[in-house]
């Protein structure tokens, strides 16, 4: 019986989909709906929509919010 665990990693790339923001920054979806609505987080830097029209966020943007520089 074989009973080595295999574990999977998720990268994004820069513009990554809603579904990973909590798994990626643990920022949950209202969280993220809250900074937008605020204006914490912009469009065109932090969020847009995608060309199906789904909101994407900027990874690197996003990173450098977190960390004051943004």
């Amino acid at each position: 019986m074989n009973t080595h665990k295999h574990q999977s990693w998720v990268a994004p790339g820069l513009w990554f989909r809603q579904n990973l923001l909590e798994s990626i920054f643990d920022i949950s979806k209202e969280a993220a709906r809250k900074y937008r609505s605020n204006g914490l987080w912009l469009e065109g830097k932090h969020w847009r929509t995608d060309p199906a029209n789904r909101i994407v966020y900027n990874r690197v943007e996003i990173e450098n919010w977190l960390g004051g520089h943004s």
